[in-house]
């Protein structure tokens, strides 16, 4: 029970963030937004280490937190760059297959390939061409939905390379992925805000609110690393999946629509995202 809880918080954690993140990003500096919540997820992810005095973990600890960073880095991009496009009913749904990049790894090291999964992988892909075909009237002029989708493409990569290597990264102990992974993601993303010469500058009274969207990525890692601790992850993986749902019913509580061929894509691609996420 404790563990459904925690995946559940874990799931609307990530959903809040996903759409939160970007509605701020409107009118403020995206890598400001994207940068300040990591930071202080990298601090107190430090301080926890530093008072709980946890041991150094060994060099693949490391490598994995690197690699995890990088790929959540390009996913965090991505997903803001597809949202500036694009509907987030439509990118959210794609950028969380990068369930799939786990499984796909999975399988080019010998695994088998069920039928849930398979099925899975089906509706996701199927869900992808129908989420982002162009609409015609007036709702074309919002956004650029095939755009949109390449990017949330990129997101679902970067996110699935993130959910790959940050396994091998948390056997060092949670704190320590989550701090080793934010060195990475934040050499990244201020590498990227300078190649693009990206704006950074903001008031300090505004250092609260840029800073939601990261604390709450932060909150629902921990969610969910906890919760893989607590009960079994064929329940838990699912459970933690359901973001999307969060994401898109707040989309569409703020005004977002789809066109009914749309619709039948975002919601063949979360019910794909969830069975890919079964542990059989």
């Amino acid at each position: 029970m404790l563990a459904a809880g925690l995946a559940l918080i874990a799931s609307l954690c990530y959903g809040v963030s996903n759409f939160v993140g970007p509605a701020i990003s409107r009118d403020l500096p995206v890598y400001s937004v994207l940068l300040a919540g990591q930071v202080v997820a990298f601090c107190v992810s430090a301080l926890v280490v530093a008072a709980t005095r946890l041991p150094v973990p060994d060099a693949e600890v490391f490598g994995g937190a690197a690699l995890a960073g990088m790929g959540n880095a390009l996913g965090l991009i991505a997903f803001y760059r597809a949202a500036s496009l694009g509907p987030l009913s439509i990118v959210t749904p794609i950028g969380s297959l990068g369930a799939i990049v786990p499984v796909l790894a999975g399988l080019a090291s010998g695994e088998a390939l069920g039928p849930v999964k398979l099925a899975g992988l089906v509706l996701a892909l199927g869900g992808i061409a129908f989420a982002s075909r162009r609409q015609d009237g007036p709702e074309a002029a919002r956004g650029d939905a095939r755009a949109a989708g390449l990017w949330a493409l990129a997101a679902a990569l970067g996110f699935g390379l993130f959910l790959t290597f940050m396994a091998p990264a948390s056997e060092g102990g949670v704190f320590w992925a989550v701090m080793l992974s934010r060195v990475s993601l934040l050499v990244v993303m201020v590498g990227a805000a300078v190649l693009l010469t990206a704006p950074l500058r903001l008031p300090v009274r505004r250092l609260p609110r840029v800073a939601i969207p990261g604390l709450l990525l932060f909150a629902g890692t921990l969610a969910y690393s906890q919760a893989t601790r607590e009960g079994d992850l064929s329940v838990v993986s699912v459970l933690g999946s359901l973001f999307p749902l969060v994401t898109v019913c707040l989309a569409f509580a703020f005004g977002e629509r789809l066109s009914r061929l749309q619709a039948l894509g975002v919601g063949a691609a979360i019910v794909g995202v969830v069975l890919v996420s079964l542990q059989t």
